[in-house]
């Protein structure tokens, strides 16, 4: 259970960033709070999380996925190893995978907790999105996306 305190000065702070805020709408209506897509807590695309917040690290593990809509296929990976694929739902709470052993091909179910929160950046809406455990890395490496294509043919078969 969360504490509150009543603070008068983080208080006044707060009524003047509401009007500020309710002031600048007048200018940019077309300003909300959205999902980045209708039918999930990210826009469709390709994405790379990291362990550490830079790519090809030894010892750290990465997660690269394609998602379209709710849905997610990837692979677990640490470099210089082998990589296990995954398929799965995406909500804005969590991400439900089914993981695929790449030695003996069992399916195994996995959770990772996510946070999506609304923010306002440019003018336009976006999604903070965080996944428990693991930081978004902005560009991916010619393996990262040989490791999802063969995730994408692999996964084919397990849908």
């Amino acid at each position: 259970m969360a504490y509150l305190s009543f603070r008068p000065s983080y208080f006044i702070k707060s009524a003047f960033a509401l009007l500020g805020a309710a002031l600048l709408s007048n200018f940019a209506p077309s300003a909300s709070f959205a999902n980045p897509a209708p039918n999930g807590p990210l826009a469709d695309g390709v994405y790379l999380y990291g362990q550490q917040p830079v790519a090809n690290q030894l010892g750290s593990a990465y997660m690269v996925f394609e998602v379209e809509g709710d849905r997610a296929v990837g692979a677990f990976y640490m470099p210089s190893s082998s990589f296990d694929c995954f398929n799965g739902e995406i909500s804005s709470t969590h991400l439900d995978l089914n993981v695929i052993n790449s030695y003996d091909q069992t399916s195994h179910p996995y959770s990772l907790a996510v946070q999506s929160e609304p923010t306002l950046t440019a003018g336009q809406a976006a999604s903070e999105f965080g996944i428990s455990g693991f930081t978004s890395i902005s560009t991916l490496s010619e393996l990262d996306e040989q490791i999802l294509a063969t995730c994408q043919t692999v996964q084919a078969d397990f849908i």
